[in-house]
């Protein structure tokens, strides 16, 4: 089929919503989205399932509500994977340029890839993707294609990202209880970056940092490539969960309190302005102060942030970020957390949303949907089911070839 008649459906279990988007990849550059769907997770906790059938019920519901929307029946999903399982780490492989005019062909790089590939993967890990950083020939470094140069010695240097087998066969379950399909599993982080990031940007060095619900996605990208990912596993619940404590009401009433008038900044909030909190069980609304929202929320998320920046720190490349952090996700909605980040970061912060996006654009036109419409994106990038099954009768150079242009 053409690119224009791919219809490609995401699947974002978050810890809060279930969202289905239905697009239609136009180009490389843009993406028409004609259906969408949400319900609340009730079975999904820290971005992992706890509970099969309520997250499956959640599936159906979403589901439903894009193929009314969009008019067509949904069977297969393109889903994301995030979690408290997810591991990932970088890993070299070397190879000798054995033929004779000592060039690089596609068995040194399959040869090479599979040097990097391995390492030893516990038993309750499968590895869900490896992509490419870079690859070395002799001295020369930072190559993303190096098929066709000439050397004695390649190298090749893959970010492995692995999950848990336990909470693979749980998404799995619930997908296939949901009447549907897997097209393909993505990893959380890496679905919004492709969603709020260029390829500039990527070069540049930049941070992406994904705020749901129960947990914070992190990947960084330094030199075109990803340097470093990790999954944080607090999020927007915490600082609700906080304020439920701090204000003496439910969880809901502190989430709709914290959405309209929360904020990340003491320094510009006005100390006379009130908040009306809403009756519950009985008891009457009740004004307090809209600092005392502040004095909850702002501590809360400089935590966060500083376990964040734990994990820039860890990467050994937050001096490279010279794009800085960009935020994305509907725990990144929040007044005033962009000064907060870069109080925190010591780096430029931005909030960032989808882009380039046509048709029902206004449905996922907000950072909430940065894993959802990223999905899209990536996998338009590997091609529908239909290329899949021709790549089983593909050479090992195709597959290669293919291998290192998804990767750029």
């Amino acid at each position: 089929m053409e690119s224009s008649e791919r219809i490609i459906v995401s699947l974002d279990l978050g810890s809060a919503l279930t969202k289905v988007v239905v697009g239609r990849p136009i180009s490389e550059y843009e993406t028409e989205i004609i259906g969408t769907g949400m319900f609340p997770s009730s079975g999904i906790k820290n971005g992992s399932i706890i509970n099969i059938e309520a997250t499956t019920r959640s599936i159906i519901e979403a589901v439903s509500e894009a193929e009314l929307m969009c008019g067509q029946e949904i069977g297969y999903v393109v889903v994301n994977v995030t979690g408290k399982s997810v591991r990932a780490d970088n890993s070299k492989g070397v190879v000798a340029i054995t033929n004779r005019d000592r060039v690089v062909t596609e068995p040194d790089i399959v040869r090479v890839i599979e040097a990097a590939q391995a390492v030893r993967v516990p038993a309750d890990q499968e590895i869900l993707h490896v992509l490419s950083k870079e690859f070395s020939v002799d001295d020369q470094t930072s190559i993303k294609d190096p098929i066709g140069m000439t050397g004695v010695r390649l190298e090749a240097e893959v970010h492995i990202v692995t999950a848990g087998l336990t909470a693979l066969h749980n998404l799995e379950k619930c997908i296939e209880a949901a009447g549907l399909a897997e097209e393909t599993r993505v990893l959380s982080s890496l679905a919004s970056s492709d969603a709020v990031l260029t390829s500039g940007e990527k070069d540049l060095g930049t941070a992406v940092l994904d705020i749901g619900a129960g947990i914070c996605d992190l990947i960084v990208y330094v030199d075109g490539g990803i340097a470093y990912s990790s999954v944080i596993p607090f999020g927007g619940y915490n600082v609700t969960s906080d304020l439920s404590i701090g204000l003496k009401t439910t969880i809901e009433t502190a989430e709709l309190v914290k959405k309209r008038f929360g904020h990340c900044s003491l320094e510009e909030i006005d100390p006379t302005e009130t908040v009306e909190i809403p009756p519950i069980s009985g008891r009457p609304a009740r004004t307090v102060l809209r600092e005392e929202l502040v004095h909850v929320i702002e501590p809360r998320m400089r935590e966060i942030f500083e376990m964040v920046d734990a994990e820039l720190v860890k990467s050994g490349k937050k001096s490279f970020l010279a794009g800085g952090v960009i935020l994305t996700g509907g725990g990144s909605l929040l007044e005033g957390i962009e000064s907060l980040a870069e109080d925190v970061f010591r780096l430029t912060v931005t909030r960032a949303r989808p882009a380039g996006l046509s048709g029902l654009s206004d449905k996922v036109s907000s950072p909430e949907f940065a894993t959802a419409v990223g999905l899209i994106k990536y996998a338009s990038r590997l091609g529908d089911m239909e290329r899949k099954s021709q790549d089983r009768s593909e050479t090992w150079g195709k597959k290669i070839r293919r291998w290192i242009e998804e990767n750029l």
